[in-house]
């Protein structure tokens, strides 16, 4: 799904709306419930259908960094519910985003986006010459440069993955070819989480 102006932002916003209606339909059995351990809601809710949804689709997409700070500001409002922390415990105890993410063991929008993009380029990768996928993914546009600044491209979003994850973008393509291996790097991609104090007020309210 792609805007008028070529851009993504309305898929962003179509897959944000569906995965607020599943969130919203598991709200009160399963994220606000506190019978419901933070390790079920992020293992066996959160990430295995809202995230889903949400991502669906987004191996393709160039994200700028308006439509970074949408993914951003829903993955936060999910995680502050799961935790039943409100923009006033956030004001009053100084709680960020970082330490609601630690409690739930979730990682940053960003991470689970990377890994979906660069499965999906080593998919490509993989394929044979004669394959458009790889054509397209391998093609150079001898164009001259418009006068502003071009639109961000796939090529730039992948160089961001690659960037993400700490690989060379020299020599990459010969790593996918051993596809057990790109598995692996892609899936232990971590970005460094630092030293985080959890709030103890999120600690209670999350039930941790």
């Amino acid at each position: 799904m792609v805007s008028k102006d070529g851009t993504g932002g309305v898929d962003v916003d179509a897959r944000i709306a569906a995965a607020t209606k599943a969130f919203g339909s598991l709200s009160k059995l399963v994220f606000r419930s506190d019978g419901v351990s933070p390790a079920a809601k992020k293992r066996q809710a959160c990430v295995a259908i809202v995230l889903a949804i949400l991502i669906y689709r987004s191996e393709s997409w160039c994200l700028t960094a308006e439509l970074w700070g949408r993914l951003r500001r829903f993955h936060h409002q999910c995680a502050r519910a799961m935790c039943r922390v409100t923009m006033w415990h956030v004001r009053e105890h100084r709680i960020r985003a970082a330490e609601v993410l630690k409690v739930l063991k979730l990682r940053s929008i960003e991470t689970y986006v990377r890994r979906r993009q660069l499965q999906w380029a080593g998919h490509v990768a993989r394929m044979s010459l004669s394959r458009l996928p790889l054509m397209f993914l391998t093609a150079w546009c001898g164009h001259p440069r418009p006068q502003r600044r071009p639109d961000y491209t796939y090529g730039e979003s992948l160089a961001a993955a690659l960037e993400y994850a700490g690989i060379a973008q020299d020599g990459w393509m010969e790593l996918v070819q051993d596809r057990a291996g790109w598995k692996q790097l892609v899936n232990g991609i971590q970005e460094p989480e630092g030293e985080v104090e959890v709030n103890s007020v999120l600690v209670r309210r999350a039930g941790a």
